[in-house]
């Protein structure tokens, strides 16, 4: 009867221990990965929450509210006085008001942006009607 060796060879311990490594940085990358995306859809809902206010807010007031003044064209690339705010820290948020090309007296188009520092991170667009008398 011949005596077997027990335990393990140095080459199958090294495969399983490159095996090991291999399942943890990948499963590292994946949480990274993640986590990133989970940060940029919580920005992303929090922009949406913020510019919607806005466009109800604009949406709500009637025609000829100073308000719904006409804005400068690049109103929402740069802070134009009484069109931009910052509603919660670190969040910009610029809006324009601007004629309907089609129906000048009738209907303005209202953009809202809402950055969080320099990074866009939503842009609505609405239009507002006047209502008939």
């Amino acid at each position: 009867m011949t005596k077997r060796p027990c335990g393990f060879a140095l080459p199958e311990v090294l495969v399983a221990i490159v095996l090991l490594v291999g399942a943890v940085v990948t499963l590292a990358l994946v949480v990274a990965k993640s986590a990133a995306t989970n940060t940029a859809a919580r920005r992303a809902t929090i922009a949406a929450l913020i510019a919607s206010d806005k466009i109800e807010e604009l949406r709500s007031v009637p025609f000829g509210d100073a308000s719904l003044t006409l804005s400068a064209p690049d109103a929402l690339d740069v802070d134009r006085a009484g069109f931009f705010d910052e509603p919660v820290p670190g969040w910009r948020r610029r809006w324009s008001i601007a004629n309907m090309p089609s129906s000048p007296t009738e209907a303005v188009v209202i953009a809202v942006a809402v950055s969080w520092g320099s990074a866009p991170q939503a842009v609505f667009k609405t239009v507002k009607t006047k209502r008939a008398s």
